[in-house]
């Protein structure tokens, strides 16, 4: 009797021990209340919001909410928000910081709704902060990439699951120079193109719509003006259009582009298979002053004529796709060396170019054993996902979607789906070593396979005598074909 109490105490300090972690993992709460009822389309409506963070302290403030990106309008059941910070009469905006993330008043609510564990975004941004910069200083630390959180969110006090909350790529972000007044005129001087937009309704031919905010540059190659879209004009596209239609050469582009930053961009697509994001869509290239000369004596005023390639919606990566459907062990089979086939430009003029080839090696020699790592990727899922569980947040947002008609793309077991993801990224990382012929510092030597000899691959299986791959024997490994 007596064994039979302690093993019911023991089991229930186990239990109590196990609820008392999961009750110390938590995640910010907001809760924004709109004047209208949101729909697709929806422009900017007045509301509040209310952030509160894991230690239990409040923020709220006016703010304005508005409908985004063109395919998550297509789940409304959980909408993705744009949110900016306002005066108590909504007529200005007002700069916040956010759970640590820099001082703004435009804000991204992503709901994530494509995406199965509801990360791949924000993962796949920390991974390129962590791994590429900015080629010039700001006061961000060259950060080229939005910083997010993830919380729970509440409209109109109805639950709706876990959101990212983040910043934008903007002008202040990327060290932008201001328009400024000259000679009794408004100057141009920073500009920030993002591809890809629904302004221009017919992309066949070139040509704008009416307010000069976006641009057909050529035939489906559309622009929107990010960036200064209060002082829009013809002129201010000229930089991207002769890029775009002059600049198809090598030396072009490696004059006027940061053959880094263009590089890093490629191998973060290539390693993470972020299919949504080779072709003329989701991203942006800035100039921080267009009326510098890139000739200039001066190379940091040349430099502040050169673009910055910047990604967006990363959403389809780690065999993702735009459709939510790849999961359960189906993913994107897109072969790294399909990627450079569908570059769009000016990464296109440069896949033949002997010093961008090496550089791109270099590249990905360095992330290999760091942020593009197997164990550091794992990490970064494996946080993300003990966040989501150990909150109740997923179990929370499961629930309460499988009471609804329609719902978002999610998986019931978070566990089991990351896991698959982590190791459809080990093979994409063996992937990457092949196509760049890395074979981890190890030289290749030719050998002829003895049957009687246990013979292990790095998953563990045993191999015939044809097979080809890394051979592990003796705790030595050789590579061999």
């Amino acid at each position: 009797m007596r064994k039979t109490i302690i093993t019911i105490t023991a089991l229930l300090l186990f239990a109590v021990s196990a609820y008392t972690r999961a009750q110390e993992v938590s995640m910010p709460v907001l809760e924004i209340h709109l004047t209208k009822t949101i729909e697709k389309g929806m422009d900017y409506a007045d509301g509040t919001m209310k952030l509160t963070d894991t230690e239990g302290k409040t923020i709220e403030l006016p703010a304005r909410f508005k409908t985004r990106g063109a395919n998550a309008q297509q789940y409304m059941m959980k909408p993705s928000l744009n949110m900016k910070l306002c005066s108590a009469d909504y007529q200005t905006e007002v700069d916040s910081t956010l759970l640590g993330i820099r001082s703004c008043s435009s804000w991204i609510l992503d709901a994530m709704a494509i995406d199965r564990i509801c990360m791949r975004n924000r993962v796949a941004f920390d991974i390129w902060n962590e791994f590429s910069h900015l080629p010039y200083d700001t006061e961000f630390g060259g950060r080229n990439g939005t910083e997010g959180r993830f919380i729970e969110m509440y409209i109109n006090d109805v639950y709706y699951g876990i959101y990212c909350l983040s910043d934008r790529i903007n002008r202040k972000l990327l060290d932008l120079k201001k328009v400024k007044e000259s000679s009794g005129s408004m100057q141009v001087r920073g500009v920030l193109y993002k591809s890809g937009t629904s302004d221009i309704e017919n992309q066949n031919e070139p040509g704008y719509n009416a307010d000069y905010t976006a641009c057909t540059v050529e035939w489906h190659n559309a622009w929107e003006l990010t960036y200064p879209d209060d002082y829009a004009s013809e002129a201010i596209w000229q930089p991207l259009q002769d890029a775009i239609l002059n600049g198809r050469s090598t030396d072009y582009v490696k004059k006027y582009f940061y053959l880094e930053n263009l590089a890093d961009y490629q191998i973060h697509t290539m390693a993470l298979a972020i299919e949504d994001n080779m072709g003329n869509k989701n991203h942006y290239l800035s100039i921080r002053n267009i009326n510098k000369n890139i000739d200039a004596a001066d190379p940091d005023d040349a430099n502040r004529r050169r673009f910055v390639l910047t990604p967006w919606d990363l959403d389809t990566s780690l065999g993702g796709n735009y459709r939510g459907d790849n999961y359960g062990g189906n993913y994107s089979d897109w072969a790294v060396q399909d990627v450079a086939k569908n570059a769009f430009y000016p990464l296109y003029v440069l896949q033949a170019d002997d010093e961008f080839k090496v550089l791109l090696k270099q590249r990905w020699t360095q992330a290999r054993t760091g942020a593009l790592s197997v164990e550091s990727v794992k990490q970064r899922l494996e946080a993300y996902r003990d966040l989501f569980i150990g909150s109740g947040a997923w179990k929370r947002m499961t629930d309460h979607y499988a009471q609804q008609s329609d719902k978002p793309m999610l998986v019931d077991d978070l566990e089991t789906e990351i896991s698959l993801i982590e190791q459809w990224y080990e093979n994409r990382f063996r992937q990457m070593d092949d196509y760049f012929g890395i074979t981890d510092g190890v030289d290749d030597i030719g050998i002829t396979l003895d049957p009687g000899q246990p013979v292990y691959y790095m998953n563990g299986t045993g191999a015939k005598d044809d097979a080809k791959g890394l051979l592990i024997r003796q705790n030595m490994k050789f590579y061999f074909e």
